[in-house]
């Protein structure tokens, strides 16, 4: 899903020091956890089991949510995480 900006590279932009190709706003997407738009330059894999099935899936998630770990409170009564 295309998106229109990248939050992370706006903050960048602020600072002179940001670039975003259009590649990585066309494979972009809105993180799960914050729901803010993200570039694919700035997403990262995590990984969790369900506790109901004890399948391992994953998805991708905005780096700040990732090194905040805010990724950890996303449903975490249903998922066990790995990374």
């Amino acid at each position: 899903m295309a998106i229109k900006f990248c939050h992370i590279c706006n903050k960048e932009d602020r600072y002179g020091h940001g670039q975003t190709s259009a590649s990585a706003l066309a494979n972009g997407i809105v993180c799960p956890v914050c729901f803010q738009p993200t570039c694919a330059n700035h997403l990262g894999t995590v990984r969790w089991r369900w506790r109901s099935s004890g399948e391992v899936d994953s998805a991708q998630v905005c780096k700040e949510c990732i090194r905040s770990y805010k990724h950890r409170d996303w449903d975490r009564y249903s998922r066990d995480w790995i990374s």
